[in-house]
């Protein structure tokens, strides 16, 4: 369906272009927004469990950014008609996914190429273009579709299939050569590692974030893992926010949970466990802190709140501060002009408002040489481009810990497992997902899911994964269709506005 679902809003684009009334733009943005909202409800519906109002917002202003980028495609075809101008489509809303994953509103859940989550197989050529190319793979047959059917309609004489082989062959010849790719295939291991992954089922809507829960949930991680872990684990994975109640990063080591879990490694001295966890840093008068700071009670002491993963072992504690903030709920957008609001965050049970980050990608390296995991904590794994930052810092495979219990039984989490697929491909790295709720998966290097546990159940599973170091061309070059698809745009829309005015008002003031 992906491949035609495009083509009623490309027909009522194309019939009121070709109207003479003065309300015809209004009109095509008032039908585009109406799509588009249809869009976003079928698609991610379950983000209202979470938050009815804030799913509400999203829909909407998600569905004007995406109402704005088709207009704007239309009106490039009204002012630079030609023999490509079908292609502006596809540059521009490529440029808009390419962007929209980088600002303080992203949201990359609808991106085109994640339709084929679901189908690795005929997508592993994402080792070389990242989902941008499935988003140009797709729209490319939809415009070639919408150029056949509107040849047919004009001249119904003329033969369908001669009309449809081009459309047709874009989709089969990728497709074909994918499936080649996929059964011939063959995983790239510089070593195997022996891992467990550890599934609390920790209700996030009820005991979760209850403070007198907190030893009980700790001894439930203990049991899973101790009927999956011996001596040969080498990586144990807990799901993001295992150790709710916030610690203070300066002072880890002294709180009795890190102390529990220094007890519990000592059963297991292989091994390296990987845990999402809540963690804060305070700043003292006259220390420099950062632009998400919150002042204490003490109007002299700010402090950050973090969602986090800390790798523990039998040498320090490393930490990872989350990246990719969702936006409304541990990001407050645009907070220059928002902060004073913060407060009005939706709450999900642990922080809110503005979560402090870091910048940078931090892989963490196990003791005992079990190589360097990529620790992506929940959204961060939907964004392609941004996980190969990791990848380019030696992550040898790819960790997801998260918490995927805020939409129930909806196809949330699933849509959220699919999109892991892609890493892999993207990347060429086993990825393992360490759900709270589920699903916690094993998928290896040609996006298979190898092992997983169901929803809502509390379980664990250990599996054998390789490790990779070798870079694919996308990991190496990052994510150049979208950039060059933004520049592309930005010159279109340059050359509309200001070059193209330019040149008329010389022609008037200089007739032939």
């Amino acid at each position: 369906m992906v491949f035609i679902a495009w083509l009623p809003l490309l027909f009522v684009e194309d019939y009121l272009r070709n109207e003479k009334k003065n309300n015809r733009k209004l009109k095509l943005f008032g039908l585009a927004y109406l799509s588009f909202i249809v869009w976003n409800i079928a698609a991610t519906w379950w983000v209202k469990n979470a938050s009815f109002e804030g799913a509400l917002l999203a829909f909407l202003a998600n569905s004007l950014l995406m109402t704005g980028v088709f207009t704007i495609a239309s009106g490039l075809r009204e002012r630079l008609p030609g023999k490509y101008a079908f292609l502006y489509f596809p540059v521009l809303w490529t440029a808009f996914e390419y962007l929209h994953h980088d600002w303080d509103l992203s949201w990359p859940w609808l991106t085109l190429g994640n339709a084929a989550a679901s189908m690795p197989e005929l997508v592993q050529w994402y080792s070389f273009t990242g989902t941008t190319g499935g988003s140009w793979w797709i729209l490319l047959v939809n415009i070639f579709f919408y150029r056949a059917l509107r040849k047919r309609i004009a001249n119904p004489e003329l033969p369908v299939l001669k009309l449809i082989r081009l459309p047709l062959l874009i989709i089969l010849v990728p497709s074909v050569l994918s499936l080649i790719q996929y059964m011939s295939y063959s995983p790239r291991s510089e070593q195997k590692i022996q891992l467990a992954i550890v599934q609390p089922n920790i209700d996030p809507y009820g005991m979760k974030f209850n403070a007198a829960t907190l030893d009980e949930q700790l001894n439930v991680f203990f049991n899973l893992a101790r009927s999956v872990c011996d001596s040969n684990t080498q990586w144990l994975l807990g799901p993001e926010t295992a150790l709710v109640g916030s610690m203070d990063e300066k002072r880890l080591e002294e709180y009795p949970r890190i102390q529990k879990i220094r007890e519990f490694l000592k059963e297991y001295p292989r091994m390296n466990l990987l845990i999402g966890a809540e963690t804060h840093r305070l700043y003292m008068p006259g220390e420099e802190r950062s632009s998400t700071a919150r002042p204490t009670r003490d109007p002299d002491v700010f402090y950050d709140s973090y969602n986090t993963a800390l790798l523990i072992n039998q040498g320090n504690i490393s930490i990872y501060h989350k990246s990719k903030l969702v936006p409304g709920v541990e990001q407050m957008p645009f907070p220059w002009l928002f902060k004073h609001i913060e407060s009005l965050a939706i709450d999900l049970g642990g922080a809110t408002g503005t979560l402090g980050k870091q910048d940078d990608r931090s892989v963490f390296t196990s003791a005992g040489e079990a190589g360097k995991v990529a620790p992506a904590i929940c959204y961060e794994s939907v964004y392609g481009d941004f996980m190969q930052e990791y990848i380019r810092r030696g992550a040898g495979f790819i960790a997801v810990i998260t918490n995927d219990g805020w939409w129930g039984d909806t196809p949330g989490y699933k849509q959220h497992l699919a999109f892991a697929r892609l890493r892999a491909i993207e990347s060429r790295r086993d990825v393992v997902r360490a759900a709270n709720t589920g699903i916690s998966a094993v998928i290896n290097q040609r996006g298979d899911i190898i092992d997983s546990r169901p929803y809502w159940v509390p379980a664990s599973l250990r599996a054998e994964i390789n490790l990779n170091t070798q870079m694919t061309v996308f990991s190496l070059t990052g994510d150049v269709i979208g950039m060059a698809s933004a520049w592309m745009s930005l010159f279109l829309i340059v050359y509309i506005r200001l070059i193209i005015p330019f040149s008329a008002r010389g022609r008037k003031k200089n007739p032939a």
